[in-house]
């Protein structure tokens, strides 16, 4: 069930709202967990992919390179 995010415009809160694509389709009614404000605005933030397999990128240039910016230390201040 997907996760949605909002932030209240009111008073600054943070909260998650879980519920169904159908349900956020239909439009959910919600309010601040915190003032109950309906000023909200959804975060679309960072998310996961559980399960699956790790794997590890390197490109062809950066196999070797001795670390961030090829080895060159000024750019990694």
């Amino acid at each position: 069930m997907p996760i949605y995010e909002f932030h209240c415009k009111d008073c600054g809160y943070y909260f998650d709202v879980k519920a169904t694509v159908k349900e956020k389709e239909e439009g959910l009614k919600i309010h601040c967990e915190q003032c109950g404000s309906e000023n909200l605005q959804q975060v679309f933030g960072g998310f996961a992919i559980l399960g699956g397999q790790a794997i590890n990128v390197k490109s062809r240039d950066s196999q070797n390179s001795g670390g961030c910016c090829g080895g060159n230390s000024s750019c990694c201040s």
